[in-house]
């Protein structure tokens, strides 16, 4: 049967979905954290080890810095010593290509409309993570390689899941929700009675003890068991998608949409993907900052239904140069918009990296003392004054700080009595200065 050319709408949306995801790449924004993890890692590169005990930057810290991310952080900081903020945009740009490409490697048999339809899902559907340079990217590429692991007929790729959680305990704490996602799978084995059953069952013993191998060993899972936690009220990510916006629902409505088109068209999908699914679905609709995680284990899972490509659907419509075209244009378009970044942008609305804040920050460097600031700018603030200049509370939050002191900074920020009968408290001599920061600077 001769070759059947694709339609227009099918050229256009494949075009649309490169440009998208070259666009993707080159915008760079600054996540609150970010400036705590370059600096955790110069500082794990300057001592030539990873610091566990008291922290440096805080002055109310009551928990033992276990720095779980410390892999990724030092990643960080090599980006930025090598290129600045300019290397911080590349690493992140290396990371979304590397989590897209994965996806599309994924798709990459599947009948061209399917194929383009679900790489475009994957990218809106984890935008809110693509745009930024954080842990969580090193999760979301994890999360990618274990489904297609998991789905792959070769047993021998089962034995990568170890060596995979090896190094995602030492990048980001998203290891856990992997694990579940094999814990899952490999019930469903049993359950089946499948012949792989005790292969996945050795497999996850092996991933788990893999994940020792960490500078803290065991202290590791006792941090996490004791720091996360679901309850986050001031962190608009750990939310319910109903107490976001309509915005944050219709995110998560867009893979569950995925999921019914493809079940009607292409039939249900094994047990594993179906359990999988509805407990990701589940843990997004409860945790906004899940919902990247549901898309892309959406797509990569429920993909293994969808028409293979053969002779009269073939994606004739691709051209390489057609497509290395649109990749540049897209590269030269974000780059022209944004440049190479010398200073990241905080991506916050309303916030302005000008005027009386920059000058209030000039008057800051250089002293010392101790500096009350709102969590989510702390890291930004001991990135510039620390550690001579020592934070009351920082992104770490339950990670460094126990729940009486998050509760007594909220007070002093808000100007309660008993905050500021604290906020006198922590001056400790009548010769030191506390400063108050409401804000970044």
């Amino acid at each position: 049967m001769p070759k059947r050319n694709d339609s227009s709408p099918l050229v256009a949306f494949r075009i649309a979905a490169l440009f998208l995801a070259a666009v993707t790449m080159v915008n760079m924004r600054a996540d609150p954290d970010l400036w705590g993890h370059v600096r955790f890692g110069l500082d794990i590169l300057n001592m030539g080890h990873v610091a566990y005990g008291p922290d440096p930057y805080s002055f109310t810290q009551d928990r033992l810095f276990i720095y779980h991310e410390w892999l990724g952080g030092t990643i960080m900081a090599l980006a930025y010593q090598v290129g600045g903020a300019g290397g911080l945009a590349v690493l992140k740009a290396l990371l979304v290509l590397s989590v897209l490409g994965l996806v599309w490697f994924t798709l990459r048999r599947k009948q061209p409309t399917w194929r383009w339809t679900g790489v475009a899902i994957a990218i809106v559907g984890s935008l809110p993570l693509l745009l930024r340079l954080r842990p969580q990217l090193w999760t979301l590429l994890a999360v990618v390689a274990v489904c297609r692991i998991l789905t792959s007929e070769s047993r021998r790729a089962l034995w990568l899941l170890p060596v995979i959680f090896a190094l995602w305990a030492n990048l980001h704490g998203g290891w856990i929700v992997g694990g579940g996602l094999v814990v899952l799978w490999t019930a469903v084995a049993f359950i089946q009675w499948r012949d792989d059953r005790g292969q996945l069952l050795v497999v996850g013993i092996a991933s788990l003890a893999s994940t020792l191998l960490n500078p803290y060993g065991i202290d590791l899972w006792v941090f996490l068991a004791e720091t996360v936690r679901l309850n986050r009220p001031n962190i608009a990510e750990w939310q319910p998608i109903w107490h976001v916006g309509v915005v944050a629902m219709v995110m998560w409505l867009v893979p569950v949409i995925t999921i019914v088109v493809s079940v009607v068209r292409r039939g249900p999908p094994s047990l594993a993907t179906a359990l999988v699914l509805a407990s990701l679905a589940f843990g997004s609709a409860l945790v906004l900052r899940l919902g990247p995680l549901f898309v892309l284990t959406a797509v990569v899972l429920v993909s293994r239904t969808w028409p293979d490509e053969d002779d009269s659907l073939a994606d004739v419509g691709s051209r390489p140069w057609v497509d290395a075209a649109v990749v540049a244009i897209a590269v030269m378009l974000g780059l022209w918009v944004q440049a190479i970044p010398r200073c990241i942008v905080i991506a916050k609305p309303g916030v302005v990296s000008s005027g009386p804040d920059v000058v209030a920050g000039e008057a800051l460097k250089g002293r010392q003392g101790r500096l009350v600031t709102v969590f989510n700018w702390g890291e930004y603030a001991l990135w510039h004054f620390g550690p001579t200049l020592k934070v009351s509370i920082d992104g770490r939050r339950e990670t460094l700080y126990a729940d009486d002191t998050i509760r007594a900074q909220a007070a002093i920020l808000q100007g309660a009595p008993t905050g500021l009968r604290l906020r006198l408290a922590a001056v400790p001599d009548p010769g030191s200065k506390t400063l108050r920061c409401a804000r970044g600077v």
